[in-house]
């Protein structure tokens, strides 16, 4: 997939900690080969969308086009960066991941949908210069929900959430990210 990425090596770079409010890209990450799993939600809609994987990934790829969204910020909730100690062995990023971590369960596989959403995406970007991009971690959750509301949830409350603290050797899930995207709590 690597060759696929000619005109920049690193579409996505961390959102700033200081950004200002743009325009954001929400997505509830699933990774399913026959269920509509991906929730999907933007600034202007007042509810959100579920589409399968790869729908999904043209859905944003269009809305990342629009006039109206140049300067959007993308927001996956799937791991968009990995921690491991000095013998290489993964561990959680932040306090918030304890008993949740991003190296087993459904951790390793929303890391592994959005390695390749952002991979399958990339090619498809506007040649704007690099798409801020922001993990949201939704860990408070009192059950199941659908992923178009969870979706909705982090784009409510995306700008009144600090960011937490990550461990200083964190690395992005892939070479596309410039930079450690930060994360959010929900």
């Amino acid at each position: 997939m690597e060759d696929l990425i000619t005109v920049n090596q690193q579409p996505y770079r961390a959102l700033e900690s200081d950004a200002r409010k743009k325009p954001l890209v929400v997505m509830d990450i699933g990774y399913s080969a026959r269920q509509k799993s991906c929730g999907i939600i933007w600034d202007e809609q007042e509810k959100g969308d579920i589409y399968r994987f790869g729908t999904a990934i043209g859905k944003v790829a269009d809305k990342l086009q629009e006039d109206d969204f140049a300067d959007a910020v993308l927001v996956l909730e799937a791991p968009l960066s990995t921690y491991h100690d000095e013998d290489g062995n993964p561990q959680i990023r932040t306090p918030a991941e304890k008993g949740r971590g991003w190296y087993y369960g459904p951790g390793a596989m929303t890391l592994q949908a959005a390695r390749r959403f952002l991979w399958q995406l990339a090619p498809k970007l506007p040649d704007n210069g690099q798409l801020p991009l922001a993990e949201a971690f939704l860990s408070n959750k009192s059950g199941p929900t659908p992923d178009e509301v969870d979706a909705k949830q982090i784009r409510d409350g995306f700008w009144g959430a600090a960011p937490e603290p990550l461990e200083p050797s964190c690395e992005p899930i892939i070479s596309l990210i410039d930079g450690i995207p930060p994360v959010r709590v929900f």
